[in-house]
Order: structure tokens, then C-alpha cells, then sequence
């Protein structure tokens, strides 16, 4: 009853159609609420089956927020990376939602004009407002787990040059069966400012406060959200920070049977060359995609030509009827 209740009440939200979006304002609207998307989805987990899942009563918005009663995030991030951490709520939704659950705090975003008639200026304020010094330790915290993990999945893709595949010279000795992929790179996001988006702080805080809270759940949305899909000619290792690059390409090796010697490994790039640093060090993070090329010899027509005869069978008796066939 509660459930067909709310999904009556909330239908766009529950079915994720007509969603504002932060980078494209709509015209509509000046204010835009936001909510976590761990309650959206676990709201909808309850709609669905709501036998099965636990009721949602209260929003949830302090995970959102610093010790401080401050935002975690900048607009800009909002748009980019952090926007698979939130939610953005019409304001009829919201009236809605105040109405079906328990509101802790309240997180909008109000558009507004600067200026004059003839030359004015959108920005964009929060409330509550942005706090840098949490912010700040929350992007150093986020770093440091970048480079302190054990037993992480990363991917191995194994490249291989067109100059030096014998497959595609003489395919009918399917010498490789690696498949050629093109290197995809995502575009990295832009930088934390934004000139359009207030980010004065109330006070004069010094005391950096990590958000355990909001840091744990910031953790398992993006596991879920950036979770690598293998793709063919990818192989899954599993590895630690603070195991070497030689560690590594032994791993390798076992995986696509090439000597540690006849590795060439890249991330983003950037080439892997020191035997002795570790994974953390090096930039290796977990979900990270590395570069395999293979030192293969080119083709030589001349070794697949004695490859092939040492394949034909003899012919010194054709003709005598003692050859097999």
C-alpha cells in the first residue's frame, strides 16, 4: 500500500525520466533540491518489491554533508564526477517527498541572476554552502585510498601491433590469437573551480575533518557506478599497492604466457618501466585498464616457409605408391 503510495506520488523519480540536469539548467526553474542517490535507489528497490526490502523513511542528506553542516561538493563536481553520488529533485518532487519521508537536512541549488539589464551574470549558490577545508581533506582521503588498497581488480589488455602480427602475414598458422583494440581514453575532469558557483565559507574553520560517513559512501557508489566491463582481449588480475611492477608482470606473464622481458606495459600513457616501484606509486589504481605489447618477432616468411614444409609430408616417393597418400 505504501509503496504503490509513493510510486503514485513520484513517478519520474521512480521510473528516471525527466530528470533535471546541473550542466544544461532547465528554464523552468530557478531551484533544484538534492537528495543522495543511495536513498533514490534504495527507495526503489522498496517500490519494486516491497515485500522483500525494507521500508525508506528518512532522506538521508547528512551523508552528504562535512561534520561541519557543510557541502561535500562544487558545482562543478556535481556535473562531473559527483554526480553519480546525487540526485536532483524537481520542486514539486520535493514538496512530495517532504510529505512521504523524513527530511534531515535540506540540500538546493538556486540560479540567479548578477548584475544589471545590460550585462548580467548567472551563478549559482548552494545551501548549505560548499566547506573547502572538508572538501579539501575529502579529495586528500580519496587519494590516499587511491593508493592503499589489497586484493584490488585491475585489467590487463593485451595490444597487438599490426606490424608485427604473423596472424594476419600467414593466418593459416594462427600463430596469435590476440585481437587488435584501439586505446580509449576518458577525458579527464576539469578542475574543482568554478567562477560561477559561490563557494564562500561562513567561518574561519582550520581543523580538517575526514567525513567517514560520507566517505564510505562515496566508496560504494563509485565501485558500483565505475565498475570496468571487460572487453575481449582483457584478462582481471588481482593486486595490491604495495607489490612491485617486477610482482606484476610475473602475474603477467602466468596470465598471457610472455616473459617479463617482453613486456611493455602503459596506463593512460604513461609507460611502466621501473621494476622496483610499486603499483600505488606508480599510478596503478583499482579498475585501472594497463597496455600489454608483446616484444614479438616480426614475421619471417622464410621460418613459416620451414614451418610449412615441416608440416607437408614427404614426397621423395610420389609416385612409387609408398607414399600414405
Amino acid at each position: 500500500m505504501i509503496a504503490n503510495e509513493q510510486k503514485t506520488s513520484l513517478p519520474n523519480l521512480f521510473q528516471d525520466k525527466n530528470r533535471p540536469c546541473l550542466s544544461n539548467w532547465p528554464e523552468e526553474t530557478d531551484v533544484l533540491y538534492i537528495v543522495s542517490q543511495f536513498f533514490v535507489e534504495e527507495w526503489r528497490k522498496f517500490v519494486r518489491k516491497p515485500t522483500r526490502c525494507s521500508p525508506v523513511s528518512s532522506v538521508g542528506n547528512s551523508a552528504l554533508l562535512c561534520p561541519h553542516g557543510g557541502l561535500m561538493f562544487t558545482f562543478a563536481s556535481m556535473t562531473k564526477e559527483d554526480s553519480k553520488l546525487i540526485a536532483l529533485i524537481w520542486p514539486s518532487e520535493w514538496q512530495m517527498i517532504q510529505k512521504l519521508f523524513v527530511v534531515d537536512h535540506v540540500i538546493k541549488i538556486t540560479r540567479i541572476e548578477v548584475g544589471d539589464v545590460n550585462s548580467s551574470e548567472t551563478q549559482y549558490i548552494s545551501e548549505p554552502k560548499l566547506c573547502p577545508e572538508c572538501r579539501e581533506g575529502l579529495l586528500c582521503q580519496q587519494q590516499r585510498d587511491l593508493r592503499e588498497y589489497t586484493q584490488a581488480t585491475i585489467y590487463v589488455h593485451k595490444v597487438v601491433d599490426n606490424k608485427k602480427v604473423m596472424k594476419d602475414s600467414a593466418p593459416e598458422l594462427n600463430v596469435s590469437s590476440s585481437e587488435t583494440e584501439e586505446d580509449k581514453e576518458e577525458a579527464k575532469p576539469d578542475g574543482e573551480k568554478d567562477p560561477d558557483f559561490n563557494q564562500s565559507n561562513g567561518g574561519t574553520k582550520r581543523q580538517k575533518i575526514s567525513h567517514q560517513n560520507y566517505i564510505a559512501y562515496q566508496k560504494q557508489v563509485i565501485r558500483r557506478s565505475m565498475r570496468h566491463r571487460k572487453v575481449r582481449g582483457e584478462k582481471a588480475l588481482l593486486v595490491s599497492a604495495n607489490q612491485t611492477l617486477k610482482e606484476l608482470k610475473i602475474q603477467i606473464m602466468h596470465a598471457f604466457s610472455v616473459a617479463p622481458f617482453d613486456q611493455n606495459l602503459s596506463i593512460d600513457g604513461k609507460i611502466l618501466s621501473d621494476d622496483c616501484a610499486t603499483l600505488g606509486t606508480l599510478g596503478v589504481i583499482p579498475e585501472s585498464v594497463i597496455l600489454l605489447k608483446a616484444d614479438e618477432p616480426i614475421a619471417d616468411y622464410a621460418a613459416m616457409d620451414d614451418v610449412m614444409q615441416v608440416c607437408m609430408p614427404e614426397e621423395g616417393f610420389k609416385g612409387t605408391g609408398l607414399l600414405g597418400h
